[in-house]
């Protein structure tokens, strides 16, 4: 059983099926792993955050913390609804023989993340699932998606390179 990184975790291919672990735990984890100071900018973006609720909390300004909440709880939902229209967050557990192909998708590492266009049948139609790969900005970036390529090849699924500029069919 072979695995890669991926943005929020782990895509475990084993001789059947191609398998999307993910969870915030491992999404932190592979910002320690790839690069610190990005992890601790994160970081001090959201205690900076943080302060400023309480604070906001302790002032009594109750019509600015239900509007912030509201932003965040906005934000989210559209996040989440974009994701799923997109395939971001679809199947999770994907079988091989179903899959017909994989567009790999170069990212700019400033603007564009690395990706994989999982092509699959499902239902009686071909579906996408979009899994987004660790950012260019991560020292391991390049080799995770080379290595994500090659064992995706190694079990006889077609992978397709294509650039940041091009769009995956």
């Amino acid at each position: 059983m072979d695995s890669f990184r991926t943005k929020r975790g782990r895509c475990v291919l084993t001789d059947d099926e191609l398998r999307i672990e993910t969870g915030l735990v491992p999404q932190i984890r592979r910002y320690w792993e790839g690069n610190k100071p990005l992890l601790a900018a994160y970081l001090l973006v959201y205690s900076i955050l943080l302060v400023a609720a309480v604070n906001v909390v302790r002032g009594g300004n109750w019509d600015a913390l239900a509007f912030g909440i509201g932003v965040v709880a906005t934000l989210s939902a559209t996040g989440w609804a974009l994701g799923r229209r997109r395939g971001v967050r679809s199947d999770d557990h994907i079988p091989l023989h179903d899959v017909e192909s994989v567009a790999a998708v170069a990212g700019d590492d400033w603007l564009t993340r690395p990706r994989l266009v999982v092509r699959y049948w499902r239902g009686g139609g071909v579906k996408r699932r979009y899994v987004m790969m660790p950012s260019g900005l991560l020292s391991y970036a390049d080799a995770e998606f080379e290595r994500a390529e090659t064992l995706l090849r190694e079990r006889g699924v077609p992978v397709e390179a294509v650039g940041p500029s091009e769009r995956a069919s």
